[in-house]
């Protein structure tokens, strides 16, 4: 009787090449929808954040606006070369609106008025505020300038006269034809229209 030698099969365990191809098909397709995922999250978290700037930015300002125009004063100004200014007025070449207003808050207790002249122009899309340290100006006196809210369309104002009347300027024609004194308005219409989220409106009451 002959005795075969005993042998161990040895078999290899391995992918076969479609198997590798299969597989890094499967992961690209994974990662290339993790990605897609993760960019739709961070483009969502960038317009959220944008989007809350913006609203910040204009609640600041239709909070400025309010504050500066529902104190007005009756207080003429002077400009540098002693011309008289008018309490409030939409006839200057450079500013939409000009005027006095009461409650220029003083935390440090400087030597100064409560008073503040303030201007509002559209420039370059973009809403700015000036203010001016004294009613009266001197002629070396510079102007402080900030800018409230940009990429805006139109700033438009409208006056409420004694007669319940809408005017777009003021001291409107006729009035300034009249021997009487002018006035403020009763209120005054602000419209806002931003090139990205449209017209904003708002009805203010001057306080008498």
């Amino acid at each position: 009787m002959h005795l075969r030698p005993l042998t161990t099969a040895h078999k290899t365990v391995g992918f076969t090449l479609i198997e590798v191809i299969i597989a890094m098909s499967i992961f690209a397709i994974l990662a290339i929808l993790s990605y897609s995922g993760l960019h739709s999250v961070i483009m969502s978290k960038t317009n959220t954040e944008a989007s809350l700037e913006r609203l910040q930015e204009l609640q600041m300002t239709m909070l400025t606006l309010s504050s500066d125009l529902q104190q007005l004063s009756n207080r003429e100004a002077h400009d540098a070369l002693g011309g008289t200014l008018h309490p409030l007025s939409t006839q200057s070449s450079e500013f939409i609106i000009e005027f006095t207003h009461s409650g220029w808050r003083n935390p440090a207790n400087l030597k100064r008025s409560s008073l503040q002249r303030v201007a509002y122009l559209l420039k370059d899309d973009a809403l700015i505020r000036i203010y001016w340290p004294h009613i009266d100006r001197a002629d070396d006196e510079l102007r402080v300038e900030r800018t409230l809210i940009s990429n805006i369309e139109s700033f438009e104002l409208k006056f409420l006269n004694a007669n319940q009347e809408w005017k777009v300027d003021w001291p409107s024609a006729e009035a300034l034809t009249t021997a009487a004194p002018i006035v403020l308005p009763g209120a005054i219409e602000i419209r806002l229209k931003m090139h990205d989220w449209g017209e904003i409106y708002r009805l203010l009451k001057v306080a008498p």
